[in-house]
């Protein structure tokens, strides 16, 4: 009865700085609204598995051998994937078991070396568009993402951006380990970290949008553009790369660690920018953006980069933007908006973009450009390609360091089956690994003497399934790469109205975001509001209790969510009744918990959100 809920949902799409994630949706830009022009919006073609397939780039064209052959080679949202691998879906095709962080250099490398070869050319360029780290597997997280950026340094990325992730544990954090400078006494860090080698990445950060809102100047001294000069032979050209955030960094990670910038308006930054690198002589501009989009196996391409572009065309319609490489939705992209072509390799190290252009001599401007995007094929279906041995070293120490913690067994599962998550969702927007989680948290707060009702949290904060291994262990590895931000557990009170007003909130941006929900159940149906196509019926305790408009409860939430966090804005400010420590440890210890009571975990039934046809 509820397909027609499941159809909204494009995909998954990652967010929060401390909690957010993959999101079912791409949202629409803040913007739309000031965008009277809807540009020409057609889908590239990505029908080849590697670029040595492609055959445009089989050779220069004739048209072109003039002009100054330049690659783009591009990231998104890593994550901290050393490792991490799955089925990433390129156009019309699904790939199974892509990624880790050593296949992608190697497959970065054979792309660099086709183009070299072919267009006789060194004008690459290797970019990242923001989330390097944030969310991460053990391997980077326990080591506070140094492993990663050690990685990266290994992948010879030159220039990056900013994501919302980079903001997680604040952004003196992460430039400390952009650096590489060792771990201050203020930052707490383990022993793990301060035995870590630190040194700095090489990578040039450009961020033209977030600035100090004690100054206006952007933080760090980090740049807004950088300049390369292009060569071929005796004619040179120069390309402009612009770094953007979201601007929706504000309900993506904890007030906190965004208290002191401000984030601006992507497309008037974009426009501001492209006209000063235009008078300085740029006319071939990139824009790497931590803003996000996706195209449709049937072509069809949507999200905020669709109406940033739409916006920057019409403030500023002489731009030069040629490429575009967009980053935060997880999704793929590739497209022509306007005249701006537009690509996002998916996450976590499964796919890249490889970008070929011509910039013509005389004009300086972008003549060709030719995108695709590739998957980092699994050893299964592409075995006569190894993973970069660099690349391997930093990630085979990394998990030397953390394995012995990692592979600690905390308890057991009920069966020797994956609990899995928020890429397995039921058309109510459910999963077994986030219900599982909200259990936990109610559970181990009523435990230890903070009464609670019910408990909810964010899908985005619930990051992978539940490993169990094959005798039903369950590692403490497992758990924590289910909920690996260790944000702080508050206990809220709240009526029965607010929290009718949260549940109705997962429905007014095509639930975008959306909750998981312990201790209490609902009916929603049809509204007939387009804004906001359901509502909420009826809700009741688990032993059917209705929950009145004008009782108390007692609310599990996370710190991000009561800052009004994914636009939940009915958890804002509510009062506070106790806390009951980290997310991270809860679920640790609920598993444990569980175990010990000879009650091991289970997937539950998927039935907390009943949706009920007018």
């Amino acid at each position: 009865m509820v397909n027609h809920v499941k159809g909204k949902v494009l995909s998954l799409l990652s967010v929060p700085a401390i909690l957010l994630g993959l999101m079912s949706v791409v949202p629409a830009a803040t913007e739309a609204a000031d965008t009277p022009q809807t540009l020409t919006n057609v889908a590239g073609s990505d029908d080849y598995a590697k670029p040595g397939l492609q055959p445009e780039f089989q050779t220069v064209p004739k048209k072109y051998r003039n002009d100054i052959p330049v690659q783009i080679l591009g990231i998104n949202d890593l994550h901290g994937g050393l490792s991490t691998t799955g089925d990433v879906g390129i156009g019309q095709k699904t790939y199974k078991g892509a990624g880790t962080a050593a296949r992608l250099a190697s497959y970065l490398d054979q792309a660099q070396n086709q183009f070299k070869a072919v267009a006789n050319s060194n004008n690459t360029f290797r970019v990242e568009a923001g989330d390097m780290v944030g969310a991460a597997p053990a391997n980077s997280s326990l080591l506070a993402h140094e492993s990663t950026m050690h990685a990266l340094k290994e992948m010879r990325f030159q220039i990056g951006t900013l994501g919302n992730h980079e903001f997680d544990r604040g952004l003196p954090e992460f430039n400390r380990i952009l650096n590489g400078n060792a771990p201050t006494a203020s930052t707490n860090a383990s022993q793990l970290v301060k035995d870590y080698p630190h040194y700095s990445t090489n990578m040039q950060l450009i961020v033209a949008n977030v600035v100090n809102q004690s100054n206006g100047q952007i933080p760090f001294g980090y740049k807004p553009y950088t300049i390369k000069t292009v060569k071929a032979g005796n004619e040179k050209a120069k390309v402009g790369f612009i770094g953007i955030d979201t601007s929706t960094l504000p309900s993506l990670t904890l007030y906190d660690n965004y208290k002191d910038y401000k984030v601006l308006d992507e497309a008037e930054t974009i426009a501001k920018y492209d006209k000063i690198l235009n008078n300085k002589g740029v006319k071939a501009v990139v824009v790497m953006a931590h803003t996000g989009v996706a195209t449709s196996p049937q072509g069809q391409t949507t999200g905020p980069v669709v109406d940033i572009l739409n916006k920057l065309n019409s403030i500023d319609p002489s731009n030069h933007v040629g490429l575009y490489v967009a980053g935060h939705s997880h999704q793929y992209a590739n497209a022509k908006i306007g005249k701006t072509h537009v690509v996002q390799a998916v996450y976590t190290g499964k796919a890249y973009d490889d970008v070929w252009t011509y910039v013509s001599p005389k004009s300086g401007k972008f003549v060709s450009v030719a995108p695709h995007v590739y998957p980092v094929l699994s050893q299964a279906d592409d075995p006569t390609v190894s993973g970069n041995p660099n690349v391997a070293a930093v990630v085979k120490d990394a998990d030397n360091r953390v394995d012995p913690q990692v592979n600690q067994v905390i308890g057991k599962a009920a069966t020797p089956e994956t609990i899995t998550g928020r890429l397995h969702n039921n058309s109510t927007m459910e999963n077994a690994a986030g219900e599982v989680v909200v259990d936990g948290q109610l559970y181990e707060a009523n435990k230890h003497g903070v009464q609670a009702d019910f408990a909810m949290t964010n899908t985005g904060g619930v990051r992978a399934d539940l490993e169990v291994n094959e005798n039903a262990d369950i590692t403490w590895g497992a758990a924590t790469a289910v909920q690996p931000f260790g944000n702080i557990l508050q206990v809220v009170k709240m009526t029965g109205k607010q929290i009718e007003d949260a549940l109705n909130q997962q429905y007014d941006q095509n639930q975008q975001y959306y909750l998981q929900i312990a201790g209490l159940k609902y009916t929603y149906t049809d509204s007939g509001d387009a804004n906001q196509p359901f509502k909420v019926v009826s809700m009741t305790k688990d032993d059917g209790t209705p929950i009145t408009p004008d009782g108390t409860y007692n609310v599990v939430i996370n710190d991000f969510l009561h800052g009004g966090g994914d636009d939940f804005t009915a958890f804002k400010d509510t009062a506070i009744q106790g806390s009951i420590g980290t997310d991270t440890d809860t679920f640790v210890n609920y598993i444990k918990d569980m175990t010990a009571a000879g009650t091991p975990v289970q997937a539950p039934q998927l039935d907390r959100k009943v949706y009920q046809g007018n």
